[in-house]
């Protein structure tokens, strides 16, 4: 048997072959791009891996892939989740080198779906061909679920789970590796995310646009009213829906670990381009432990260039609300939609999208040789964290299987995940194999 860190340095090249090979295959859901070509690929490369058993589960969206390999029917399960979809690409004008030609620059690797997610959902394949070619014992079963629709609903995945799926039924643990890491670098345990709710306002005041020197005045304005609608919402930072916040669980070891999150909020503030945040609260505790009220869209009237005088009479707004654990998204809809009503009833809310949060306990057994996986392979001490700011499928496992997931993010800070110029750290990719290696050592121990 050989060293966990001398396996993985001696097949990193190899293991960064293959993760090109993957990176240069287009799979973008949102168009339908390559998904085919892609799930092929991923199919062959899974069977030509160390897992014994791989499966393709066809949905109404994208294939779903499943490889395991077990070692003892009795023994502990862990299923790793990721997903090969990517966002579209945008302008090939923001890239410096092409999004789908994976290249390796200044320590980094280029390309769309690096970090989001294909080199961290392959971290694991790797550290199961570097545990098996190393003869090194792990008396754990391994599972891998590979989904093709994250990016755009992961409306497959959610059917397969619940369908009672057999092949993951018997998993002790979730892990997701997804995600940027801390921004100091230290690697990253994260207990759960918030959850999601997308919806849209649209409110029709007249038949057509009217002539504001004509009407203007008498006549109601679609783009003054909604405003006023949303502007219902809020009082400074507070959300004023009446039941918004109802049902929300945030323990005092979730507080406790909020309060020992580094943060620089100077630094942060430098690096988004903003002069003050928009709360009094403490960074995390604003990001993590309460729900937001978000408007990301607003269209009315004429938007082209120059004027045109007129009186808008279609207004529509595009809304989400991030939630916190035991927050359930249709019920907070409901609430918003309440208060939308009672403040004008002409305003129309449509449900675009959800998910909802997940919590696994601090406590859970999964923790410690995790923390110590994540330890060894950077160095460093972990950062936890109670939630990711962020919304996961991931919540769909714990609320359909009751199992334990953790998000364990490899990515460095600055991956650019949905943005021009994604990318993965060679080192974060290196240590991300490394990390699963030495859980998968440590967690039948637990």
């Amino acid at each position: 048997m050989r060293d966990i860190e001398a396996l993985v340095d001696d097949r990193l090249s190899a293991y960064r072959s293959t993760l090109f090979e993957l990176l240069a295959q287009p799979s973008v859901s949102t168009t339908g791009e390559g998904m085919a070509a892609c799930a092929d690929l991923l199919q062959s490369m899974l069977e030509n891996s160390a897992f014994d058993r791989v499966e393709r589960f066809e949905t109404s969206r994208y294939p779903l892939l499943f490889a395991e390999r077990v070692v003892d029917e009795s023994a502990p399960t862990v299923t790793f989740y990721g997903h090969y979809d990517v966002q579209p690409p945008g302008s090939a004008d923001d890239w410096v080198t092409p999004a789908f030609e994976p290249t390796l620059r200044d320590g980094s690797i280029y390309a769309r779906g690096a970090g989001d997610n294909k080199g961290q959902f392959l971290t694991h394949v790797f550290a199961l061909d570097a545990l098996s070619r190393g003869e090194e014992e792990f008396g754990v079963n391994i599972k891998l679920l590979v989904e093709g629709g994250e990016e755009s609903g992961s409306e497959g995945l959610i059917e397969y789970l619940r369908d009672d799926p057999a092949e993951i039924a018997d998993s002790d643990l979730v892990y997701v590796a997804d995600g940027p890491m801390h921004a100091s670098r230290r690697p990253t345990l994260i207990y759960g995310n918030r959850g999601i709710i997308s919806y849209q306002l649209d409110l029709e005041t007249a038949d057509s646009d009217l002539h504001s020197g004509n009407f203007g005045g008498p006549a109601p304005n679609a783009a003054n009213e909604l405003i006023a609608v949303i502007n219902s919402m809020f009082e400074g930072d507070d959300i004023l829906v009446d039941g918004f916040h109802e049902d929300i669980e945030i323990t005092a070891a979730d507080r406790a670990l909020v309060d020992d999150i580094p943060v620089d909020e100077e630094a942060l503030k430098a690096d988004l381009g903003i002069e003050e945040f928009a709360t009094d609260d403490t960074y995390y505790e604003r990001l993590l432990l309460q729900p937001t009220l978000t408007v990301s869209g607003l269209s009315s009237g004429y938007e082209d260039e120059g004027k045109k005088t007129i009186i808008p009479h279609q207004a529509t707004a595009k809304l989400d609300s991030r939630l916190v654990p035991n927050q359930d998204p249709d019920r907070v809809l409901a609430r918003i939609s309440e208060h939308v009503e009672r403040v004008d009833p002409r305003v129309e809310v449509t449900k675009l999208s959800s998910f909802p949060p997940m919590k696994t306990p601090i406590d859970t057994p999964a923790a410690k040789p995790l923390l110590a996986a994540l330890e060894a392979a950077w160095d460093a001490e972990p950062v936890e964290m109670p939630l990711l700011g962020g919304s996961l499928p991931a919540a769909h496992f714990r609320s359909e299987l009751d199992v334990d997931v953790l998000v364990v993010p490899y990515a460095n800070p600055d991956q650019g995940n949905h943005s021009p110029n994604e990318h993965l750290d060679e080192d974060c990719f290196r240590n991300g194999i490394e990390t699963t290696a030495l859980f998968l050592q440590h967690f039948a121990d637990t």
